[in-house]
């Protein structure tokens, strides 16, 4: 009789077991989204001033104290990101040399060195202004000088501040 309960306990245990296996059957299924590609985007500046996609040279002849101008020079967003644009004041002083920044009355070069935000495949145009001081005397005469207007860029998305005037890091 033991023999016999020790069976039947097994057989329904047995039974239970297979009933509870069904009942927590599954159906499962996969599937592949395959060819996922990451590509970082573009930041390409370029000097487009005079309608050029070349480098231009800005060049002042004949200058006399007193004289002052406004100018421009285009820059167009060739990458694939909106950008941050704006000129390197440190770097663009750092570059001016010759006679006419030297000295008492040296010529002055003025920008304004604020982002502005250009759109990829877009120009901006950054304004400048030179001024050759009144005071400056004969010493100045036939003198020369040059600068590199260095424009930095930064990509804008991810990196803009919460009032949008400018990037959050130019790094």
């Amino acid at each position: 009789m033991k023999k016999q309960m020790g069976i039947t306990l097994a057989i329904v245990a047995l039974g239970a077991m297979l009933i509870g296996g069904g009942t927590f059957a599954l159906f499962t299924d996969t599937a592949t989204n395959a060819g996922n590609t990451f590509t970082a985007g573009t930041l390409v500046l370029e000097d487009v001033t005079d309608g050029t996609a070349v480098s231009q040279t800005v060049y002042f002849d004949n200058l006399a104290p007193g004289d002052s101008e406004s100018f421009f020079v285009t820059v167009r967003n060739n990458g694939t990101l909106d950008a941050w644009v704006k000129i390197d004041k440190d770097k663009t002083n750092e570059s001016m040399v010759g006679e006419l920044f030297a000295g008492d009355y040296p010529l002055e070069i003025g920008f304004d060195d604020s982002a502005v935000l250009v759109k990829a495949g877009e120009e901006v145009n950054l304004n400048l202004t030179y001024l050759f001081p009144l005071e400056a005397d004969n010493t100045y005469q036939g003198a020369s000088g040059s600068f590199d207007l260095v424009v930095q860029a930064v990509q804008a998305r991810n990196n803009t501040n919460d009032d949008e005037t400018g990037p959050i890091s130019w790094n």
